[in-house]
C-alpha cells in the first residue's frame, strides 16, 4: 500500500536512500507513511525493507525462492541500515543504529544494533534508512552528505584495519564525519565479522562485516548538515522540570534504578561500566565456564576480571605488571554512561594500545568461559578484535568450542576417527609455535585472535564460527549456539526464561533480541519469578522478547529498560511523533516485527527444529548452591508450543494465515508461503 498523501509524523526525514554498488549509482525513495505506521523504524523498518528486497529478487526473475537460494556472501544479498523517529532527539539513549542482512553465520535472518552517534548524523544527511545492493567491482568507501553519495576508491585503506580506516576518513573530513568501517575480519569474510563504529562499538552479531566485505564495501562515512533538524511534536514534554511531561518521569526512574542511577548513588553501570554486571551474574551462578560445561568460578578469579578489577586496575597493579587506566564515555544523549575508554600499559609503563572496552560480554566469553582470568590479556585481545572487526561473543564462543574439542579428542588418544584426526593435522603448526589449545592459557588468546582476523592457519577454520568448525571434525554438538549463532554469557540451565529466550530469538543464540531476562533478577521486574518454574515461563519470555524488540524498533538501549517500562517509552515516542502509543500498541509493533522475522527464517529453510539449545543443556547437569540443574527436553517442547501460540504461530512455529492478515504482512510475504500457512 502506498499512502503518500498521508503525512509522516515528526521525527521522520521521509527518505530511504538506495545505493547500488554495482553501478555506483544512488537514488532516494519517499518513505511510505503506511510502512512507517506498521513498522515505525529501527529493527521493524529494517526487516520490512530486508523482506521487500528478497521479494523483488523474485519479481525480477533472479531466483524462485531468494530467501533460501541467495548466498549471504553474494551480490544478491542486501544491507539495510535504519534509524527510528526518536533517533537524534532528546529521548535518552537515542543514538542507536540497526542493520539487517541475510546472515553468513546462520544462513537466516541477520540483525545487529549499536550505539554511538553515527545514526544521528545519518539522519542529519536527510535519510531515515539506507538500502545497499550489488557488489562494487573494486573496494570502495562511501561519503554520505545531504547533497548525495560519493563513491571513493578504497585502495588506500586495503591494508588498514577498522580503526585505522576510521582515523583516515575522519582526517579527510577534517573530523566532521562519523564512520562505520570493517577491518581485515570483514575483508577476509570471517563469518562473525563486525561493522565497527568509533573505536569499539560493534554492529557485531551474525557476520554483517563479512557481508560488507563480500560487496567490497570497506567503510561508510556520514557528514551531517547542521541545517537539517529532527522535529518533535512536543518539545515541552522533554523538559525534565515539567512534571506533566514524559522526561520528568523517565529521569526520575533512571535516577533511582539500581543499574542506571549515577555513580554517586552507586549505580552499577555508571560506577563500573557494563563489566559491573559480571560479579552479579556470577553471584547468581549464571556465568559460563569452559564452553558452558559449568558455572563454577573461584571467587578470587572473578575478582581479577570483574568491574571493580577494571576500575581499580591501575591502582592495584604491582610494579612490573601491566596496568589499565580507565576513562568514562557515553553514546549520544545517554545519561547512563556505561562505556569505558581504556589504555593498556606494559610492565615498564609504555602504552601497548588504547581503545574502548572490554565490555561485560567480551570478558565473559573471552575470559571466564576460557578460564582466562587475566584482564590485561583479555583487554589486549579485545582491542585486536576491534581492529580486525570481529564479534567478541562469537570469537570467545568459537574458541571455547575449539578448546573443548581438542581436550576431548586428545583424551581419546589413538581411538580418534579419520574426521577427528584432521584436527591434529590442522593444528601441527599452531602447537609447534604456541603449544596446546586448552582452557586456562592466556598466552594463546592474542595469537588466536590474530589468526582468526587474518584467516590464516587454524584461524581459517575458526573463522567459520563454532558450528562449522566443530562440524569439520564430526562434533557439531560442541558448538554452544542456537541457529549457529554463539550463545552469550548466561548459562541457560540457571534460568529457564533466558533459556527459552535464546531458543526463540530469530537471529539465533542471543540475550537481547530474544529477551534479556537474566539480569532482571538483580534489578526488579522478574525478580519474583523462580528461575526453574515451568508454568507461565513462556509468557514471561514472550513479554521480555516484545519489550526488547520494542527497544530496537524505537531506537533505545537495552540498559535503559532496567529502569523503564513500555509505558515510559510510549510517552517518549508520543512526545516525538505526536502519536497515541501505549504499551499495547508498542507490543503490537513488536509482534509484527518478530513475526516477519520468523517468516524470513522459515523461507530461508529454518524451522522449529532450529529452536533448540545444544544437547549439552539437556543432558549434562550442573551443580549450584540451590542444587543440580538441567533443562528438561519434554518440558521445553511444551513451552515451545505455548510460546508459539502466544504470538499467533501454530504448533510447528509457523505464523498462521490469520496472524499474517491481522498483522498486515501480506505484501511482505510471498503469496504461496502465506497460503501454506492456512
Amino acid at each position: 500500500m502506498n499512502s503518500d498523501k498521508q503525512p509522516l509524523p515528526p521525527g521522520y526525514l521521509g527518505k530511504i536512500l538506495h545505493i547500488d554498488l554495482t553501478t555506483q549509482k544512488y537514488w532516494s525513495e519517499k518513505l511510505d507513511p503506511d510502512l512507517a505506521r506498521r513498522f515505525f523504524g529501527g529493527r521493524g523498518l529494517g526487516v520490512a525493507l530486508l523482506s521487500r528486497h528478497f521479494l523483488e529478487l523474485t519479481a525480477k526473475g533472479l531466483h524462485r525462492n531468494p530467501f533460501a537460494q541467495v548466498d549471504p556472501l553474494s551480490e544478491d544479498n542486501v544491507i539495510v541500515v535504519s534509524t527510528s523517529p526518536t533517533t537524534g532527539t532528546r529521548m535518552p539513549t537515542s543514538g542507536r543504529i540497526h542493520m539487517n542482512y541475510k546472515s553468513p553465520l546462520t544462513g537466516g535472518y541477520g540483525s545487529t544494533n549499536a550505539g554511538g552517534r553515527w545514526s544521528v548524523d545519518l539522519k542529519r544527511t536527510g535519510s531515515d534508512a539506507i538500502v545497499i545492493t550489488g557488489k562494487s567491482p573494486h573496494p570502495v568507501y562511501l561519503i554520505l552528505t545531504s547533497a548525495g553519495v560519493e563513491f571513493r576508491d578504497a585502495g588506500p585503506t586495503s591494508g588498514l584495519d577498522a580503526i585505522e580506516t576510521r582515523e583516515l576518513l575522519k582526517k579527510e573530513s577534517k573530523n566532521r564525519a562519523q564512520v562505520l568501517t570493517i577491518g581485515p575480519g570483514g575483508k577476509n569474510l570471517v563469518r562473525f565479522a563486525a561493522v565497527m563504529s568509533d573505536t569499539g562499538k560493534a554492529l557485531g552479531r551474525g557476520g554483517g562485516g563479512a557481508v560488507w566485505g563480500s560487496k567490497n564495501l570497506y567503510a561508510m562515512a556520514v557528514i551531517p548538515d547542521e541545517k537539517i533538524r529532527i522535529g518533535v511534536a512536543d518539545k515541552e514534554s522533554f523538559n525534565p522540570e515539567n512534571k506533566h511531561g514524559a522526561m520528568y518521569h523517565v529521569k526520575l526512574k533512571l535516577d533511582l534504578g539500581k543499574f542506571t542511577k549515577s555513580e554517586d548513588m552507586f549505580g552499577v553501570l555508571a560506577s563500573m561500566g557494563s563489566l559491573g554486571i559480571l560479579g552479579m551474574v556470577n553471584n547468581y551462578q549464571q556465568l559460563i565456564h569452559n564452553n558452558m560445561k559449568d558455572t563454577n568460578h573461584a571467587l578470587a578469579d572473578i575478582g581479577k576480571i570483574n568491574g571493580e578489577a577494571l576500575r581499580y586496575h591501575a591502582k592495584r597493579a604491582k610494579p612490573g605488571e601491566k596496568r589499565i587506566t580507565v576513562r568514562k564515555s557515553a553514546c549520544f544523549n545517554c545519561p547512563i554512561i556505561c562505556k569505558r575508554e581504556t589504555t593498556l600499559f606494559d610492565s615498564e609503563g609504555r602504552i601497548i594500545e588504547k581503545g574502548e572496552g572490554p565490555e561485560f560480554e567480551t570478558v565473559a566469553l573471552m575470559g571466564a568461559n576460557l578460564s582466562i582470568y587475566d584482564l590485561a590479556t583479555v583487554t589486549e585481545a579485545c582491542y585486536l578484535a576491534n581492529h580486525y572487526g570481529i564479534d567478541t561473543i562469537s570469537l570467545g564462543g568459537t574458541l571455547a568450542s575449539f578448546f573443548d574439542l581438542y581436550g576431548m579428542l586428545k583424551a581419546k588418544a589413538e581411538s580418534v576417527t579419520p574426521a577427528e584426526a584432521v584436527l591434529f593435522t590442522d593444528l601441527k603448526e599452531f602447537i609447534a609455535e604456541h603449544g596446546e589449545p586448552v582452557f586456562g592459557r592466556p598466552e594463546i588468546l592474542v595469537p588466536l585472535t590474530h589468526l582468526i582476523g587474518t584467516a590464516r592457519g587454524i584461524g581459517r577454520h575458526l573463522a567459520e564460527g563454532s558450528y562449522r568448525f566443530c562440524s569439520r571434525y564430526g562434533h557439531p554438538e560442541l558448538s554452544m549456539s542456537v541457529k549457529r549463532l554463539e550463545l552469550p554469557a548466561y548459562d541457560p540451565r540457571t534460568s529457564y526464561t533466558q533459556a527459552l529466550s535464546y531458543e526463540m530469538s530469530n537471529r539465533g543464540g542471543c540475550h537481547l533480541e530474544g529477551g534479556y531476562t537474566a539480569p532482571y533478577a538483580y534489578c526488579a521486574g522478574y525478580a519474583e519469578w523462580p528461575a526453574h518454574r515451568l508454568e507461565g515461563t513462556p509468557l514471561i519470555s514472550k513479554n521480555a522478547t516484545l519489550k526488547n524488540t520494542t527497544l530496537d524498533v524505537i531506537g533505545a538501549c537495552a540498559y535503559s529498560s532496567f529502569s523503564l517500562g513500555l509505558d515510559e517509552y510510549a510517552a517518549l515516542v508520543n512526545a516525538v511523533t505526536g502519536d497515541k502509543h501505549n504499551s499495547g500498541t508498542l507490543e503490537h509493533l513488536a509482534v509484527r516485527t518478530i513475526t516477519l522475522e520468523r517468516m524470513f527464517n522459515l523461507l530461508c529453510g529454518l524451522d522449529k527444529k532450529d529452536d533448540w539449545l545444544p544437547d549439552r543443556f539437556y543432558s549434562e547437569t550442573i551443580h549450584t548452591r540451590d542444587g543440580d540443574v538441567i533443562c528438561d527436553r519434554k518440558a521445553f517442547e511444551k513451552m515451545h508450543e505455548e510460546y508459539y501460540r502466544s504470538v499467533g504461530w501454530d504448533e510447528e512455529g509457523r505464523p498462521t494465515l490469520q496472524t499474517l492478515e491481522d498483522l498486515e504482512l501480506g505484501d511482505l510475504v510471498p503469496a504461496d508461503a502465506a497460503a501454506a500457512m492456512a
